[in-house]
């Protein structure tokens, strides 16, 4: 139907909902856990956390707990690679969860809220990407720019 709406061929909708993660075509449960597992994730265990939460949850990559608490699923990229590994659960992302593990099942929720004292993907160490204050307008690297 979608299709028939835009005007386009059915599989350029079929794309694009099985392309981005934030279109699901089944229902999924309350706490919708997805774990990144694109290669700067991966070297910072990623794959150590999803087999974690299958372990927990008692279910399998793309499935929902039987509760309709929980559904898992693995996605690429979600942004925040300098602070692999990253999972985003519902609409929150979180990183550096990795010694999080152990909680995940009856604490997770309570717990990621505050667990870096960072906000978003800052690293740990503060803000260092600027030294000092940026330039003004018209500054160049090179005098003969």
């Amino acid at each position: 139907q979608v299709a028939e709406i835009l005007e386009m061929p059915p599989m350029r909708v079929y794309e694009v909902a099985t392309f981005y993660t934030m279109y699901n075509r089944k229902p999924v449960g309350k706490y919708h856990i997805q774990v990144c597992t694109t290669t700067p994730c991966m070297l910072r265990d990623s794959d150590s956390i999803l087999e974690a939460i299958k372990k927990k949850l008692g279910i399998k990559v793309g499935e929902t707990t039987p509760d309709k608490l929980f559904t898992l699923i693995e996605v690429e990229c979600l942004g925040a690679c300098v602070n692999a590994p990253m999972v985003q659960i519902n609409d929150n992302y979180y990183v550096s969860i990795t010694s999080l593990l152990g909680y995940l099942y009856f604490h997770l929720f309570q717990i990621l809220k505050f667990w870096s004292g960072r906000f978003s993907c800052e690293p740990a160490g503060g803000l260092t990407s600027l030294t000092e204050p940026p330039k003004g307008p018209g500054f160049g690297v090179r005098a003969d720019l």
